[in-house]
C-alpha cells in the first residue's frame, strides 16, 4: 500500500503519523530485545535428540540400491 506524493508535496498527515508508529514500534522492539546475555537456555540438549534413532543396517542397502538406479538412468539415456 502506498501514497503517491509528488516531489513538490510535503507529507501528509497520515504518513507522518504512520512514520512515527513505525519508528516508535522499531525503538520499542529493538528495546524488549535486549543483550544476547540476558537469554537463558533452559532446554536440555540430550532431549532435542530424544526419540531419534541411528541409521540403520538397511540404510546402506538403500544407498547401494539408489546409486545402481542412477547407473542404470545413465546407461539407458546417454549410452544408447
Amino acid at each position: 500500500m502506498g501514497i503517491l506524493v509528488e516531489k513538490d508535496e510535503e507529507k501528509s498527515r497520515l504518513q507522518e503519523r504512520i512514520a512515527a508508529d513505525l519508528r516508535e514500534r522499531a525503538s520499542r522492539t529493538s528495546s524488549d530485545e535486549g543483550d544476547d546475555d540476558d537469554l537463558v537456555d533452559l532446554e536440555d540438549d540430550s532431549t532435542f535428540v530424544e526419540g531419534t534413532h541411528k541409521s540403520r543396517s538397511s540404510a546402506f542397502f538403500w544407498i547401494i540400491l539408489v546409486i545402481l538406479a542412477l547407473i542404470a538412468l545413465v546407461i539407458i539415456f546417454f549410452l544408447k
